[in-house]
C-alpha cells in the first residue's frame, strides 16, 4: 500500500505489519484495553514506511 508519490509498505514483506504496529503503539494504541479502537492506518503509514526504510522501530 501507498501513496502515488511518496511512502509505501509492501504488507508480504517481513517486518511491514510490525512497522505499522510499532507506530500504532508510539502513537498511544494500547491492546491491552479490551475495547473497539478505530485506528485511521493511511496516517501510520508514512512513519512506517521509514521505519522500514532506516531499519529502526519507531
Amino acid at each position: 500500500m501507498g501513496f502515488t508519490r511518496g511512502a509505501d509498505l509492501n504488507l508480504h514483506e517481513p517486518g511491514a505489519v510490525r512497522a505499522l504496529l510499532d507506530v500504532a503503539l508510539a502513537r498511544g494504541w494500547q491492546p491491552e484495553e479490551r475495547r473497539p479502537v478505530e485506528v485511521d492506518g493511511w496516517l501510520l503509514l508514512e512513519a512506517a514506511a521509514a521505519a522500514r526504510t532506516e531499519g529502526r522501530r519507531p
